[in-house]
């Protein structure tokens, strides 16, 4: 499927040729929202690319992929999926129809300036973009992985939801997931890594240790913004339930996740300081970090 991003939409009442007729118009709104989302709502995430990104205008075409585990297997196309001839019925069911096909499902971008139409960028509500992580952050010592992770790795992400929540202003959802290793195995940071302690204090901890390293500029994008780590392909955990055969040491990447979120709870909105007071800037940096430490090892103890 080719997405023209010249064409808009506009809401158009439609006319039976026949007023007599009951039409499928004549429903009421909440059932033809029903019948939408049954229909334009997929499982997975659309993946939206261009074969040749860098002509002047590219011709964006879509995929149905798979999506924290659900969707399909393979690739498919978006005309499988979802019923393209709704939207072409007329002017008033394609703008009726454009509010659930963009804003219930997910979209999985990798770039960051993807040609979609003014009004259906204003559609969009949940956004996935694929990006490369800096190779640096996925070392097993800790201090350097902080130092890229605060030098490279968090800019870049900042930088880019930035330009995504300026393009796509009714966003509700912005998520960033962070790809396999070199080695091609998911990847467990080096912040997560200790088996001495519980699941629950290595997220306390995590969340401590990102809260130091992942300031936020506004709030908005604190709560919308999402990481997560992609697990490697193949068999997950749940599949060889009841099986003497069970990876035991597989390691259960939600942890990350869920310190992120965690430590969105307890940070804040940095708000640049004077430029003349760097003084007080350093004094309140190191009280926040005191207490963002204090509630970690709080929590840690519990």
């Amino acid at each position: 499927m080719a997405l023209n991003p010249q064409t808009e939409a506009e809401w158009t009442q439609s006319y039976k040729e026949n007023p007599s007729r009951v039409g499928f118009l004549d429903l009421p709104r909440e059932l033809r929202d029903l019948i939408y989302d049954f229909s334009l709502r997929i499982s997975g995430a659309i993946f939206i690319y261009s074969s040749d990104p860098s002509r002047v205008r590219p011709v964006i075409r879509a995929k149905i992929i798979r999506n924290k585990n659900e969707g399909p297997s393979e690739p498919r196309p978006i005309e499988s999926a979802i019923p393209i001839a709704l939207l072409r019925t007329c002017r008033q069911v394609h703008a009726e129809c454009c509010g659930v096909l963009y804003g219930n499902n997910s979209f999985r971008l990798y770039m960051s300036d993807a040609p979609f139409a003014p009004f259906y960028q204003a559609l969009v509500r949940h956004v996935i973009f694929t990006s490369d992580a800096d190779h640096r952050i996925y070392g097993d010592d800790l201090e350097t992985v902080g130092y890229w992770w605060r030098k490279r790795y968090w800019p870049d992400v900042i930088a880019k939801s930035t330009k995504l929540l300026e393009r796509f202003p009714g966003v509700e959802t912005l998520t960033f997931p962070i790809q396999l290793n070199r080695n091609g195995q998911t990847w467990r940071p080096a912040f997560l890594a200790s088996d001495q302690k519980t699941r629950e204090q290595r997220v306390v901890l995590a969340a401590s240790w990102m809260a130091a390293k992942c300031p936020f500029e506004n709030e908005r994008l604190r709560q919308c913004l999402h990481l997560e780590i992609m697990p490697a392909s193949g068999l997950s955990k749940e599949a060889f339930e009841a099986s003497r055969f069970s990876p035991e040491d597989e390691w259960d990447c939600t942890e990350f996740s869920e310190a992120f979120e965690q430590m969105k709870k307890v940070s804040s909105v940095s708000v640049p300081p004077p430029t003349n007071d760097h003084i007080m800037s350093s004094v309140g940096f190191g009280l926040s970090q005191l207490a963002t430490t204090i509630y970690a090892i709080q929590k840690a103890g519990q």
